[in-house]
C-alpha cells in the first residue's frame, strides 16, 4: 500500500529572527507545537519532523511523540539539505512512502484541510508535484511523488527544491488555498502576525 509522509522543517537557527522562531509562542502552544498540531490532523499516513539548530529546546519544550525526528547535522546549509535529509532517510527505511509533502515550521496559517486537499489531488495525480498558490505565491506546502526522490537526495542549498519544481514545469499542479501562506522571518512579522491568529 502506498503511503504519503509529512515532513515539516524545522531544522534552520532563524538568523533574522535572533532566537529560536519554533518555540515563539502561538496560540495555546509554540510556532512549531502549531504547525505540527495541523499536520497530525491530515490523512497523511507518517509524520516527520527534521531538527537541526536548538534540537535539543525543541525536544525539551514541545511534544514529538506522534513524529519521527530527524536530524539535520547540515542544517546550516540551509532548506535544501533538511529536504535531501528526511528524503535520504525515507528513501532507505520506508519503501512503502510514495509520496513526501514539505511543510514549514513557520507557516501556522495553513490549515489540515489545505494538507488534506493536497493528499487527495496526489491519490489522483500520482506522477505530479503539487504546490500550494495563492494570489501571485506558488510554493510550500509541496508535495513530491516518489520518482523525484534521487533529485531531492542531492539538493544542498538554501534554495530548497525550486529548481526541480522549475525544470518540471508539466508535471505542477496546483492546490488554491485561502490560507495566509506567509512564512514568518523577523520578529517584526511575527508580532504583527501574532495579532491576527
Amino acid at each position: 500500500m502506498t503511503q504519503v509522509a509529512i515532513v515539516v522543517l524545522a531544522a534552520g537557527s532563524a538568523k533574522r529572527m535572533g532566537q529560536p522562531k519554533q518555540l515563539l509562542h502561538w496560540g495555546n502552544s509554540t510556532l512549531l507545537g502549531s504547525v505540527i498540531k495541523n499536520t497530525l490532523s491530515t490523512d497523511a499516513d507518517i509524520f516527520f519532523v527534521v531538527l537541526g539548530a536548538y534540537r535539543n529546546e525543541i525536544e525539551q519544550q514541545i511534544n514529538l511523540s506522534k513524529n519521527i525526528v530527524l536530524i539535520n547535522e547540515n542544517w546550516q546549509h540551509g532548506l535544501g539539505s533538511s529536504i535531501a535529509a528526511a528524503t535520504t532517510e525515507i528513501e532507505k527505511k520506508y519503501p512503502n512512502i510514495h509520496a513526501i509533502l514539505f511543510v514549514l515550521a513557520d507557516q501556522p496559517f495553513i490549515s489540515s484541510i489545505h494538507l488534506n486537499t493536497m493528499i487527495k489531488l496526489h491519490n489522483k495525480e500520482k506522477e505530479a508535484i503539487i504546490i500550494t498558490k495563492k494570489d501571485d505565491y506558488r510554493g510550500v506546502p509541496v508535495l513530491f511523488p516518489r520518482n523525484f526522490f534521487s533529485e531531492l537526495i542531492l539538493l544542498s542549498n538554501d534554495e530548497g527544491a525550486k529548481q526541480i519544481i522549475n525544470r518540471n514545469k508539466k508535471l505542477i499542479k496546483e492546490v488554491v488555498t485561502d490560507n495566509d501562506t506567509v512564512d514568518i522571518d523577523t520578529f517584526k512579522s511575527y508580532i504583527a502576525l501574532h495579532k491576527t491568529e
